[in-house]
């Protein structure tokens, strides 16, 4: 069984749902790959985790017959087997029992909105993410900042601007960025290095169906954001709209983390 494989059985593994020899292929395919077995414990943890968050919570009989109705909608071929993994890495912080609430929001959400196709703009980020940082693309570098996000704008008739963060306080500066192309569209790309893992920052016109199918939602409040959640390989991203332009960032810092710098950061529209 190849590793791409068992992920997608990963989370039926922990639910208990397959049997026979599906089981038997996983069980020992996570005996020989250390990989995806510490994919299965972190999966594992993560569901305990929002258990004893949801022992807790006491949901009004109306929520309950709704979320029941939208589950039965599904068909059970169609329900997204991966969603929690991707959307949440086991990183503890106390981010812990905001994220495990909107888990519980999530399954709330009307079944058509689970299962309706995205484009896979967002998983490309995390395949380049890497490329990037290990300078496996030019970057444009210039002396500020501000030179940076100028030289970026130029390269698409300033019809758009990279999203600049100031993430000093993390000690991550600003040492380049590129302008790529994914999708027929044109991505503004900018790197950040310092003490902390290394972010990447992705700017482009799209919409919120551009997040990677089977990522989580987390909604903000406060700042009625919508962010999308979701991992592959190691590799974290974040995504959010502000008015018709999409960021995500990239890092392989904790999913947790990632996720507060983009609320720390983000502007309603």
């Amino acid at each position: 069984m190849r590793c791409e494989d068992a992920e997608e059985l990963i989370t039926a593994l922990v639910d208990q749902e397959l049997l026979g020899a599906e089981r038997s292929a996983v069980e020992i395919h996570l005996g020989e790959c250390q990989r995806c077995a510490l994919i299965y414990r972190e999966e594992r943890a993560l569901k305990e985790e929002i258990r004893r968050f949801a022992a807790g919570v006491s949901a009004p009989a109306e929520l309950k017959e709704r979320i029941v109705a939208d589950l039965s909608a599904l068909p059970g071929e169609g329900r997204p087997r991966r969603i929690w993994r991707e959307w949440l890495q086991p990183a503890r912080s106390t981010l812990w029992p905001a994220l495990a609430a909107a888990a519980l929001v999530l399954l709330a959400l009307p079944a058509v909105q689970l299962i309706q196709p995205r484009e896979q703009i967002g998983l490309t980020t995390l395949a380049t993410h890497e490329k990037v940082i290990e300078g496996g693309a030019a970057l444009v570098r210039a002396a500020s900042p501000a030179d940076v996000k100028r030289e970026l704008s130029r390269s698409v008739e300033d019809q758009f601007e990279p999203m600049g963060y100031d993430l000093s306080a993390m000690n991550l500066r600003v040492v380049g960025g590129l302008v790529d192309e994914v999708k027929g569209r044109k991505v503004l790309v900018t790197l950040y290095e310092g003490e902390n893992p290394s972010l990447t920052c992705y700017t482009f016109l799209g919409t919120e169906r551009d997040a990677p199918q089977g990522a989580g939602m987390f909604f903000d409040a406060q700042k009625k954001i919508n962010f999308y959640l979701f991992s592959r390989g190691g590799v974290n991203g974040v995504l959010h709209r502000e008015g018709n332009v999409i960021c995500i960032l990239v890092s392989r810092m904790p999913l947790s983390d990632l996720l507060e710098v983009a609320r720390s950061k983000a502007r309603p529209s």
